[in-house]
């Protein structure tokens, strides 16, 4: 039985010998998104490709699963009746929490990537967590995608997804790992900014 390696880009990390059966149960979890930007390698190969249901289709394959052999799973009888167990749903009004970063209003030239479309556009504000832009973003922009800012030392691409419950869709999180040499990178010009 051959062993595959994956990489997942979006999340920084690489696992090899794996079973196809393990490759299923990680592809099962995965986002849309995050497919899109893994790889994998079967064992020997000498090159990776990205993962694909028309390359690799063994790999999307569900497992088939059967409860027989094990013990149902019991629930509470509260829960059973079809009520609500309020000790885990304790809902607390929201706080206003401090700013984890600074933000700095400037306006910077950048395009927004999907897998299939760009856009360019500019920032308003923009910090370590976040970019807020002077359109509204198209509709297509969502899940994560690529932002390509023109720096002054530069071009850095960040990974991005869309802030949620915003009304006009103009702010993005940046989501990209503290260890990227493209965060790293951005994050060092914007403390020369202060």
């Amino acid at each position: 039985m051959p062993l595959w390696g994956i990489h997942n880009a979006l999340k920084g990390w690489t696992l090899y010998g794996l079973t196809a059966a393990e490759v299923q149960l990680l592809v099962q979890v995965m986002s849309a998104n995050e497919m899109r930007l893994c790889k994998v390698c079967i064992e020997g190969a000498s090159t990776w490709s990205a993962l694909s249901n028309q390359e690799q289709p063994q790999l999307f394959q569900a497992k088939q699963t059967s409860a027989q052999n094990f013990p149902p799973l019991h629930q509470t009888e509260k829960t059973m009746a079809g009520e609500t167990d309020t000790e885990y749903f304790v809902v607390r009004p929201r706080k206003q929490l401090p700013r984890l970063h600074k933000r700095h209003d400037i306006s910077v030239p950048c395009t927004l990537s999907s897998t299939t479309k760009s856009i360019g556009t500019t920032t308003v504000n923009l910090s370590e967590g976040g970019l807020q832009f002077k359109d509204t973003l198209p509709d297509w922009i969502a899940g994560y995608f690529i932002v390509a800012l023109t720096l002054p030392i530069g071009v850095v691409q960040l990974m991005c997804s869309i802030v949620e419950d915003q009304k006009e869709k103009r702010r993005v999180q940046v989501v990209s790992e503290d260890t990227d040499p493209q965060f790293i990178v951005f994050r060092d010009w914007l403390s020369q900014l202060n």
